[in-house]
């Protein structure tokens, strides 16, 4: 199937899915879709996928959502994936320090909220850290929203 047409089949698929019409086979064959969306996009970037990770689950988007970090700090992502986030924040963090967040991914549900542990958080200018962090314990109803938010993102750029 041409890439164009095969972007556009997902795209329907993707907001039946959203609806909550798909029937159990057609969720099984649109779940294959996404791990073949996120294969295809991280080979592009270059990015392995972790073994034992879905490929749905590993993709990471360069987009921008408001986010909340430690229920001070309000900026947007930078990059972001079901398994943390970097973004630029006007604070200092250490490696291994615990911070919760709320995550818009749009305007008419409620935030995403979860914990996060700092993997890095670099200087980037003197009033700047580049924040990198990894969830912590985030359950199953909240990665699925946040997947479907991450392929919404993607599919913006189709």
């Amino acid at each position: 199937m041409d890439p164009a047409q095969w972007i556009a089949t997902f795209r329907l698929t993707h907001e039946q899915a959203k609806r909550g019409s798909l029937g159990p086979s057609e969720l099984k064959k649109y779940l294959g879709m996404r791990d073949e969306l996120a294969r295809s996009l991280m080979s592009a970037q270059r990015l392995d996928i972790p073994e034992g990770v879905a490929p749905r689950r590993a993709l990471k988007v360069a987009h921008v959502f408001p986010i909340e970090i430690s229920n001070v700090y309000r900026t947007t992502t930078r990059e972001i994936s079901c398994t943390g986030f970097t973004a630029l924040v006007a604070a200092m963090f250490k490696e291994g320090d615990s911070v919760p967040w709320s995550l818009t991914v749009n305007r008419t549900d409620p935030p995403i909220v979860g914990d996060a542990r700092v993997v890095s958080a670099p200087r980037q200018s003197p009033t700047s850290t580049r924040l990198s962090v990894v969830f912590v314990n985030l359950d199953e109803p909240k990665l699925l929203r946040l997947e479907q938010a991450l392929f919404d993102a993607a599919l913006s750029r189709f």
